[in-house]
């Protein structure tokens, strides 16, 4: 058997190839849509053919690669009938498996984190009887188990059950390998490592210590981060006949931007905070292409649906940006700025800034200036851990829907933990029509390296 673990390391996206050499038959699970040429490239230097595609489950994070691999390759694309998909597969359902050569895949049907969620529980026959591996989906991760919140309590139920009757159940000695790792929004607290084992996880995994569904189900849906918003759009995606690609990006001159700003385009510039804070088009959103995850961060600042105008530092981050885009099912790109703010300048159109202070200019202008606030974006473990005295709370994901809460007039100094996200909530709160924001370099990280003070709720110090 050939075992090839792919893992897209900006979107926490982990797919699979497993293979029988004598046969010369491969399967593909969970093909991600950026990644099919390199599917495809594999199995022709293996001298394989691609006979099958599995989806663990309707993917809610990224579009999926099955139909386009499927074109590509004359595979069949398998998922189970909980999916609602309306494009041509074969069902797969719990029992059901897939021979090729030595290669025995088995269906493990694992509700919870969605409806469909499946695991394949793979066996080498060549070495015998005994399982060798698990593809767990997003139901069970490395060190964390997948989102409940789809379905809520009940869910979560489901996936408890899941869990310790059909997969807690296997052998200690049996691997695990997941959908997704860290950079992921599919989980809480995953792991970065790319596999495992049942029996390190039943014994180090803390969404498993719970032996009662009660217990488990109120602990999991504690604390859960806001669903995000690109979700439910990516899954309707997922479920529907495939689109046809869009084409080759578009250059456009800094008019033909104006024009089409003008009928309801947005500029996403994809530059550093310090690039964009020198000089912006009025209006635009910042998400560095160096910011993960990427793509998710652009569909909590960007309104649903926006139409891009991409503005980068190079032909690279271009392309990273319109491959991270299309993962998410954002990719109604309209161009992108030729010559970048260059070209726009050099038109006398007009541009706007951010102001970058360090964190030691934060402090002094906390002493000088009564009626500063400092909205920290951080999550809320984040703050909870420590932040600074006075500071208001407010979750770069919660950010846009509570507006109201910050004052319009007066000065605003946004930090994170290292100002990437902080710039994004500016460019956001600013196209909103709130002004007076200064982006704190380096955020909390400089501001305690500094030395200076942070406490926890309550007002407690933070020791030294």
């Amino acid at each position: 058997m050939i075992f090839q673990q792919i893992v897209n390391e900006d979107a926490g996206c982990i797919s699979y190839l497993i293979a029988c050499s004598q046969a010369g038959q491969a399967l593909v699970v969970d093909p991600a849509r950026d990644r099919v040429d390199d599917y495809a490239a594999w199995a022709r230097r293996k001298g394989l053919e691609l006979t099958h595609i599995v989806d663990t489950h309707v993917h809610a994070d990224h579009i999926s690669g099955n139909q386009s691999l499927a074109a590509k390759a004359g595979a069949r694309v398998h998922i189970h009938p909980a999916a609602e998909a309306a494009f041509p597969h074969t069902p797969i359902v719990h029992g059901d498996e897939l021979r090729f050569g030595t290669v025995r895949v088995q269906v493990i049907h694992t509700p919870g984190h969605t409806p469909d969620s499946v695991c394949l529980l793979v066996t080498d026959l060549s070495r015998g009887e005994e399982p060798w591996f698990i593809l767990t989906g997003d139901t069970l991760f490395v060190g964390d188990v997948g989102r409940p919140d789809f379905g809520g309590e009940r869910a979560a139920a489901d996936l408890f059950e899941s869990l310790t009757e059909r997969v807690l159940t296997l052998p200690d000695s049996v691997e695990v390998y997941p959908a997704h790792g860290g950079g992921s929004s599919c989980g809480r607290a995953m792991s970065s490592k790319p596999g495992s084992t049942i029996g390190f996880e039943r014994r180090f995994n803390p969404a498993l210590q719970p032996r009662k569904v009660e217990d488990f189900v109120r602990e999991l849906m504690t604390g859960l981060p806001p669903k995000p918003p690109s979700f439910d759009r990516i899954i309707a995606r997922n479920r529907a006949q495939a689109l046809p690609s869009m084409g080759e990006l578009q250059p456009l001159s800094a008019a033909q931007a104006r024009e089409a700003i003008a009928k309801g385009g947005i500029i996403l510039d994809v530059r550093s905070p310090a690039e964009f804070g020198e000089g912006h088009v009025p209006g635009a959103i910042n998400v560095w292409i160096e910011s993960s995850p990427f793509a998710p961060r652009v569909a909590m600042m960007a309104p649903v649906d926006s139409r891009f105008i991409l503005v980068a530092a190079g032909p690279s981050d271009l392309q990273r940006s319109v491959e991270a885009l299309g993962r998410a099912g954002m990719d109604d790109i309209l161009g992108y700025l030729q010559r970048g703010m260059t070209d726009w300048r050099s038109e006398g159109l007009p541009h706007a800034s951010v102001p970058q202070i360090t964190v030691h200019d934060l402090a002094t202008m906390r002493e000088e200036r009564a009626d500063l606030v400092v909205v920290d974006v951080r999550e809320v473990a984040e703050w909870v851990d420590g932040h600074i005295a006075g500071a208001v709370n407010v979750p770069m994901s919660q950010a846009l829907s509570r507006l109201g809460e910050l004052p319009a007039d007066r000065p605003k100094a946004v930090l994170c933990a290292g100002g990437l996200r902080s710039s994004s909530v500016i460019s956001a709160l600013r196209r909103a029509g709130l002004t007076d924001c200064y982006n704190v370099a380096g955020g909390m990280r400089e501001w305690v390296k500094g030395g200076y003070s942070t406490v926890k709720p309550g007002g407690i110090a933070n020791e030294a």
